[in-house]
């Protein structure tokens, strides 16, 4: 007789062995008469003894037959399309059929998590241990009655011989190797409801230590220490005493990680810099570089002893980590510190000081902007951006008497707004000016804002020449009205911000005059040894705390973030301490435990918060189920137009115990607030809809009435481009809008979240999220005590059977698979990554370097430098050359014309791709297009083709493999062609849209060389501001 197992069988036999073990139990030799299948015939089952040592074979233990509830480990296995996929592993796989059949296959359980009860009923039909993924919600009675009889059925129910398995134990890691000082926890599956009594102990006898805890079934270890070093058991008893154990083995580092002293380097702003590991030489270490904050400059080595920063910034100071490990196994972190110097420009009129910037862009209708500044005199000039010597429209900001003033012409008509009270000399203030057509507003640090005055019409703002702060190369630039007198600002300008995003001062300055170092850091405003660097904020300047102190200003005791200190999470400095942002599934002061979630509530803890996509923008309906377990002033919803505090905004946070909803458009003074009419319950679930509809704010409470509020005027478009944040937001990229005046997140649990009466996917549609647990419920939301007439849900498939388990399919980007900042996308429900540039791989976890080629699958792109091609935004020639191989008919080449991120809307560009199998040079210039074809040549062959495209004034020149053709566009009174844009190669981020949908592919295959008008061939690592799915083109 054969034994018919499969290959997770740990051990198999077709004979009956007697081990003498003392005190083993004896079991009855079964034996099977014919007309019994071979194909049925179980595996013979073992006792094996304490001392019989095998590799092989786990440790000892009763194995009794009947329904097993734990898989031992499986052969490799590659995931399947149709595979369920775990949840706190997304890489491990589990086929259909293995779904809710009773058995514990993901090492979380989530194979088995809210299964229809009775799957796996032991039926020896073929299809017994398969099943769907499909999951619905279920009143709180419906759930208990289900709930009752799972367990009744899992009781009562008996699986023929057939299909009997081993008990065991199973454990999340049978193994831990930690550092002195890091956390973990692991837990102990029980592998069948009629276990009991759960008990962790030391296999020494020795007592748990304090930091070592049970908590549930899981031994949860903080703070680890070598003496925690060791064994643990995790013992169970049956209901009939049969007692079964397994053991974890603890292992911390003699040597730890250790963090060595910060070195400090200094580099002028614009100068290169170069950091020194500082570790060992002589005993071989590798080396790899990480930043504490903020991104690494793209295309930089990271895994020698030396790290080269190119042109430092304001943004580029900060902590560097050398991370050394030696032969021995011996790991060290070297830091250092960037301090950039020279980064805030002060300006002292001796005889004039002033920086240009481009014109400011896309503000015709609608413009807003900010300058933080310290004024050392009461008069001056902080910004102008106008048109040509004097006439035309302009905008002005300038102190008079310390008061901010703003001057304005849109139309031929003047007008002046001035701020309510007096700014003080030698501090630091923040200016923010906003219009949306007819409406806008002048704003100094909290004051009160001060409206524009009311325009009759919707004047166009026309602006030409650059934009100039602390002063201009001559007055004559300026019309009469737009300033008092002709004098420049005095003082430092540390911020400047245009339509939403931070200028980069000195980076970005086509020119400058008279400008001096500011030296914020000169007074000494990081305390305790503190390093202070320079940076564009509100202050100037930001601190790098000694370990035990934090703050502002390195003035309060507490911790501050070091590397590794949040694991798997992210670390950001609070006012009085550290915190770390956890990803989804991990929880934990430090990250360090797994947190099981599930797609029907999500609990909120003050500092979480879960990320969906932008809401539309033409009407708002959006409703939510909340359970407040607090009713401290929190933000429930927030969505915005920047990530700045400027902007339109829609908001909905707990103020006072009621739901108020915010919602601000049109640089209005004052939001349209809709407030509940009755306190929110406690502990309790109540439903909340907002809605927007022609410029009415509408809240609806429970079975409350509609509450609603309107803005005096006409209707405005409510503009959202930021994420729809739940539960609170990120901190570290969002500042909320001042009218909000809330910084906590929400304190409670959110559930049955719709947009537009479509269901949002609480798990599977986040697009960032930190600090989510779990609600400890599944089914018990909504139920008939508080209906709130939720769209109906569909009922059950007929063909699902009423006692099955089945677990809910875990959207496969739901866990997060991707790294190093990739994102991820669902393609035929499988997990597909786009990974940022230098970084390739399946989960984005290679790291690579590009140098003069790329390869590209038709989802990729690379944005260069726009100053490696012509630096010039105005060009009457223009040139670029590009050799390439593809096999496919379709794909863009380059595209060079409007500002990453900018919508195409008719500006000049030129571009190149191939359509159809042949080279297409396109060109726009004054609302005038030329398209040249290269109709002799057919490049889709896999070979090597070099293309010129060359530009001058309205003529256009391809050529193709040294073959030319030309054409021109009508003529126009504009020769010189606006390129504000850096070059994207390859492809472009929602290429359609970005290219006015004349290119809907990008490449699928290999830039080999890209050619510069300006340095000849061009390295892709250092001229790449961006990119996504890049590779080395293959040899």
């Amino acid at each position: 007789m054969a034994c018919n197992c499969n290959q997770s069988m740990i051990y198999q036999s077709n004979e009956r062995r007697d081990y003498n073990c003392p005190g083993a139990p004896q079991y009855p030799y079964n034996r099977f008469k014919g007309g019994v299948s071979l194909k049925d015939t179980p595996c013979m089952v073992l006792y094996i003894c304490a001392d019989f040592k095998s590799s092989k074979l786990s440790s000892a233990k009763p194995i009794i037959s009947g329904p097993a509830t734990t898989r031992a480990p499986a052969i490799s296995y590659v995931c399947q399309p149709n595979d369920f996929k775990c949840v706190s592993h997304p890489h491990t796989c589990v086929r259909a059929n293995m779904v809710c059949d009773g058995i514990y296959d993901c090492t979380d359980h989530s194979d088995e998590f809210n299964c229809i009860a009775g799957k796996g009923s032991g039926k020896s039909e073929s299809n017994s241990g398969s099943g769907s993924f499909k999951r619905w919600k279920k009143s709180p009675e419906q759930g208990r009655r289900s709930l009752a009889k799972a367990v009744k059925n899992r009781k009562l129910r008996k699986r023929s011989f057939a299909k009997s398995r081993d008990y065991s134990l199973k454990l999340d890691d049978q193994s831990s190797n930690l550092r002195a000082g890091e956390s973990t926890d692991v837990e102990c599956y029980s592998s069948d409801d009629t276990y009991t009594d759960v008990v962790w102990e030391r296999s020494d006898g020795a007592p748990l230590s304090n930091n070592v805890r049970q908590v549930g079934n899981r031994l949860v270890i903080s703070n680890v220490s070598p003496s925690d070093a060791g064994n643990y058991v995790c013992k169970c008893k049956t209901d009939e005493g049969d007692l079964y154990t397994t053991s974890y083995k603890l292992e911390v580092e003699d040597q730890p990680h250790e963090l060595k002293s910060s070195k400090i380097v200094y580099a002028k702003v614009g100068a290169n810099a170069d950091l020194q590991c500082g570790a060992d030489e002589s005993r071989q270490p590798t080396y790899r570089w990480s930043r504490q904050y903020g991104q690494l400059q793209a295309g930089r080595s990271l895994m020698n002893e030396k790290l080269s920063l190119d042109s430092v910034q304001a943004n580029d100071a900060g902590t560097y980590i050398c991370t050394a490990q030696y032969a021995d196994g011996e790991t060290a972190d070297f830091p250092n510190i960037l301090v950039v110097t020279g980064a805030i420009p002060q300006f002292r009129q001796e005889p004039r000081s002033y920086m240009s910037f481009p014109t400011l862009p896309n503000s015709s209708f609608k413009f807003n902007f900010e300058l933080t500044f310290r004024p050392e005199n009461g008069d001056g000039l902080l910004l102008f951006n106008g048109q040509t010597r004097g006439s035309g429209d302009y905008i002005a900001l300038s102190l008079k008497d310390r008061y901010a003033e703003f001057r304005f012409d849109f139309g031929g008509k003047p007008m002046l707004v001035r701020a309510e009270e007096p700014l003080a000399l030698n501090e630091w203030h923040t200016v923010r000016v906003s219009r949306f057509k007819r409406d806008g507003y002048i704003q100094v640090d909290e004051q009160h804002p001060v409206a524009f005055p009311t325009l009759q019409q919707i004047p166009q703002l026309d602006l030409i020449e650059d934009l100039y702060i602390g002063g201009v190369p001559n007055w004559e630039l300026l019309p009469a009205d737009a300033v008092s007198q002709q004098v420049g600002f005095v003082g430092c300008i540390s911020r400047l911000t245009l339509q939403g995003r931070t200028v980069e001062l000195i980076r970005e300055a086509k020119y400058k005059e008279g400008i001096t170092d500011c030296r914020p850091c000169a007074q000494g405003p990081c305390q305790n040894k503190g390093v202070c660097l320079e940076s564009q904020t509100e202050q100037a300047y930001t601190c790098i705390c000694q370990p035990g102190w934090t703050g502002r200003d390195c003035a309060i005791e507490g911790t501050q973030c070091t590397p590794g200190v949040c694991g798997a999470g992210r670390c950001e400095n609070t006012e009085n301490d550290m915190e770390c942002l956890c990803p989804l599934n991990r929880s934990g002061d430090r990250c360090q435990y797994n947190e099981i979630l599930n797609e029907h509530s999500l609990n909120f803890k003050g500092n979480s918060f879960a990320a969906y996509g932008t809401p539309k923008v033409t009407k708002v309906n959006i409703t939510l189920s909340v359970r407040p377990a607090s009713l401290e002033d929190s933000v429930i919803l927030y969505t915005a137009e920047s990530t700045l505090p400027s902007g339109d905004y829609l908001a909905l946070v707990l103020r006072g115990g009621h739901a108020e909803l915010l919602i601000n458009t049109a640089a209005r003074l004052d939001p349209v607030v809709v407030r509940s009419a009755e306190p929110l319950p406690l502990n309790r679930w109540t439903r909340i809809e907002i809605r927007r509809r022609l410029g009415e704010g509408i809240l609806r409470v429970g079975d409350g009435p509609e509450r609603k509020a309107k803005a005096p005027g006409s209707d405005r478009i409510l503009s959202l481009k930021t994420h729809l944040y739940v539960g609170g937001y990120d901190r570290s990229t969002v500042k909320v809008n001042r009218d909000v005046n809330i910084t906590k997140g929400f304190d409670g649990c959110i559930s049955r979240l719709y947009n537009f009466q479509k269901p949002v996917n609480l798990l599977a549609d986040i697009k960032d999220a930190a600090n989510i647990q779990s609600c400890g419920e599944t089914n018990m939301i909504g139920g008939d005590e508080d209906s709130d007439n939720e769209p109906p849900v569909p009922p059950p498939t007929p063909d699902v059977h009423e006692n099955e388990l089945q677990p809910y399919a875990m959207a496969p980007c739901a866990s997060d698979p991707c790294e190093n900042g990739g994102s991820c996308s669902e393609q035929e429900d499988v997990a597909v990554c786009s990974c940022p540039f230098g970084f390739s791989g399946k989960h984005c976890q290679e790291h690579l370097q590009l140098g003069f080629n790329a390869s590209f699958r038709g989802d990729g792109y690379v944005e260069l430098n726009r100053s490696h091609f012509q630096p010039a935004l105005e060009q009457s020639y223009t040139s670029m050359g590009i050799v390439f191989t593809t096999n496919k008919p379709n794909g863009l080449l380059f595209w060079w014309g409007q500002e990453a991120g900018e919508e195409y809307t008719g500006q000049d560009f030129i571009a190149a791709a191939v359509v159809d199998g042949y080279v297409e040079y396109s060109m726009r210039l004054d609302g005038e297009e030329a398209v040249i074809r290269n109709s002799d040549i057919r490049v889709d062959n896999g070979e090597r083709h070099i293309v010129i495209a060359k530009r001058d004034e309205n003529t256009a020149i391809l050529e193709v493999d040294r073959m030319l053709h030309s054409g021109e566009t009508r003529p126009t009174s504009k020769k010189s062609m606006k390129l504000p844009g850096n070059v994207f190669v390859g492809g472009a981020p929602d290429l359609e849209v970005f290219t006015g949908f004349r290119y809907k592919h990008n490449l699928n295959g290999c830039i080999v060389v890209v050619e510069g008008e300006t340095v000849g061939q061009i390295n892709l690592s250092s001229a790449a501001v961006n990119g996504v799915n890049a590779n080395v083109c293959p040899a």
